[in-house]
């Protein structure tokens, strides 16, 4: 397969390209400093392997993504790359819509013609338990709460709009990440595991489905 994959140069998003990697797959790994990271390393050791800078903060990423990608086709697009600001100010919502909800609709779009030259077509979106209206009994986090929600809602009606994609919306769990914090229960590579297995053994049944990474449907 050819997968491309954002926010690959840490945590969950690092560990699903050592996984997709040593399971033979092609990887575009997108970063904001790939260099500094543990890519460069892995390009040694798996020449399916090629990474590129791209910063989702830029309203154009999205469009220089798209200029990036040498696949003929691609098979799986993983919009991995997010942020959880602590400060509720404007600045940061702006910010976390556009690299939470915004960036991953409109990426996907960008890249929908080489999707469409695929024969299974995915597109996965890391979205987060704390998205979810039902499950909401703590408040707070309200620009990351809200953003994940949209996401939710964008890349339903993205769904809806083509039929032929198939649309995965996955909570990793609480992670042990620079943004989940050392009291997250959860490792990264486990976290990764289960979101990737999760992706391979989806069909189009599963579009729009919200789960977690376990394959458990989760509350809206």
């Amino acid at each position: 397969m050819n997968i491309v994959i954002t926010g690959a140069s840490r945590g969950i998003g690092l560990e699903i390209t050592k996984i997709a990697l040593k399971a033979g797959h092609n990887v575009l790994a997108l970063a904001r400093h790939p260099e500094e990271s543990e890519l460069a390393h892995l390009q040694k050791e798996f020449k399916t392997l090629t990474f590129e800078e791209i910063d989702l903060n830029d309203p154009q990423a999205h469009l220089k993504v798209s200029g990036l990608v040498k696949y003929s086709c691609i098979d799986l697009l993983i919009n991995n790359a997010g942020i959880y600001e602590q400060d509720d100010s404007i600045e940061n919502f702006q910010k976390s819509y556009l690299i939470n909800a915004i960036q991953p609709l409109f990426l996907t779009r960008a890249l929908l013609t080489k999707l469409k030259n695929s024969s299974n077509p995915k597109a996965a979106y890391i979205s987060s338990m704390m998205g979810s209206i039902a499950d909401n009994t703590s408040g707070g986090s309200y620009s990351y709460r809200s953003s994940k929600t949209a996401l939710n809602m964008l890349i339903k009606s993205l769904s809806v709009d083509e039929p032929w994609l198939t649309c995965l919306l996955l909570h990793p769990g609480w992670v042990k990440t620079r943004m989940g914090g050392e009291n997250a229960p959860i490792m990264p590579e486990d976290s990764a595991r289960g979101l990737f297995e999760v992706m391979i053994n989806s069909s189009l049944e599963d579009t729009a489905s919200f789960q977690d990474f376990l394959g458990s449907n989760l509350p809206w």
